[in-house]
């Protein structure tokens, strides 16, 4: 296990009032409040579906990983929606912070930060653009089929309730390992230079010697260089290289910038989550 990096401590103070706003979400557990007056096999499924989620992503609070990160990501909304159907106001604002914590690059950083080797520092990448609403959509539809659908079940409603559930079965075998590879992207930073790991724009990972770098560059806009951001918009840093190297792009990329899939650049564009953090690590300050 690698040791925590200076550029990380702040993501771990965030991870542990994660936690703690968690432990508040278990006193108030909206999940079984939300249906205090449904029949007894409703309320069964939504407590059994409530807690067994709360304990999970207790587990990833004390265990950090991008897994991890995924689970929590993938929890939290549903915990913001039960505590809006209970109507209590405690849980709306605990679920509600939690949601936006964990979705902060602090906590994203710590989290895939706990699985790296050495000495290597991780920061998350921010998501593509074309990869965002079917993400989205993914989520409402894997969320709505199980939850959704069993709760339909419970309720004696099978005409809705079971072709939903079984949607939300098949989905359950593949797209939780898709909204997981969202979670599974980052620049990392090692002693001989810098690695940029993201297979949904790229085929291949990028690795650059620190001697082949010649500029680093906090870039408020794209530009010239080589696009490796998969079209996100805002800061990046624009990796300027001595050499041209071979960059081997995914199809979607590719199309996306109406170029062939294998390029040699001259200087390339990345976009962590935090810029000035990952700048500074990439320099060695």
């Amino acid at each position: 296990m690698a040791r925590l990096p200076s550029s990380h401590r702040r993501g771990d103070i965030v991870r542990w009032f994660a936690f703690l706003v968690w432990l508040v979400l278990a006193v108030t557990a909206p999940w079984t409040r939300a249906v205090t007056d449904a029949s007894d096999p409703v309320r069964w499924t939504a407590t059994i579906w409530g807690w067994a989620g709360w304990v999970l992503v207790l587990q990833t609070m004390l265990v950090a990983s991008p897994l991890s990160l995924t689970a929590a990501r993938m929890l939290a909304p549903l915990v913001a929606v039960s505590s809006v159907v209970a109507g209590d106001p405690v849980a709306m604002l605990a679920a509600a912070v939690f949601l936006v914590t964990v979705f902060t690059a602090e906590f994203a950083d710590r989290m895939v930060q706990g699985s790296a080797y050495g000495r290597e520092t991780r920061f998350c990448l921010r998501a593509p653009v074309p990869h965002m609403v079917p993400a989205v959509v993914a989520w409402l539809l894997l969320t709505g089929g199980l939850v959704g659908g069993s709760l339909l079940v419970a309720a004696g409603n099978f005409v809705a309730g079971v072709p939903l559930a079984l949607t939300g079965i098949v989905l359950a075998l593949r797209t939780p390992r898709r909204l997981h590879g969202l979670a599974r992207r980052w620049l990392v930073v090692v002693p001989a230079g810098l690695v940029v790991h993201d297979h949904l724009v790229l085929a291949e990972t990028v690795m650059v010697r620190r001697h082949e770098i010649s500029s680093l560059v906090d870039a408020p806009r794209s530009g010239e260089e080589a696009d490796l951001t998969g079209g996100v918009l805002g800061r990046r840093i624009v990796v300027s290289l001595a050499d041209s190297e071979k960059v081997i792009l995914t199809d979607i990329t590719a199309r996306m910038l109406g170029t062939v899939g294998a390029l040699h650049v001259q200087a390339f564009a990345m976009a962590p989550r935090r810029v000035r953090a990952a700048l500074a690590a990439l320099r060695g300050e």
